[in-house]
């Protein structure tokens, strides 16, 4: 089961990457585009870079989330009577749950700081 669900998440991830790489291509025109509409499309100030850096991160992390809640609830609901699966499965989902507590806090308080050091 392990093996065939990191066979199968290794594989999307692979499917994915060229969608990322043509989206990066398209990414001068777009700048293009901006600059010809009046708009300021260079993001060089410091708090911007490592904001945006955080943000995708925090993002990563939430799809995690959202992957452990769907596994745990998988294993919940083939457990078929079976407490240990129940356990480890309710185990999961307060683990996910705290866990995705803790990166919302982690976002909160990476905001505040980034708004109070932005110039």
């Amino acid at each position: 089961m392990k093996k065939t669900f990191g066979i199968i998440s290794t594989a999307l991830a692979a499917a994915m990457l060229p969608f990322a790489a043509h989206a990066g291509a398209a990414l001068d025109q777009l700048k293009n585009a901006g600059t010809g509409a009046g708009f300021n499309t260079e993001e060089t100030d410091l708090p911007t870079i490592i904001g945006g850096i955080i943000s995708g991160f925090l993002g990563f992390l939430g799809t995690i989330f959202v992957v452990l809640m769907i596994y745990a609830g998988y294993l919940y609901m083939t457990a078929q009577g079976n407490e240990d699966q129940v356990e480890q499965a309710k185990s999961l989902i307060k683990n996910a749950v705290i866990g995705m507590v803790i990166v919302f806090l982690a976002f909160a308080i990476t905001e505040f700081v980034i708004t109070q050091v932005a110039f």
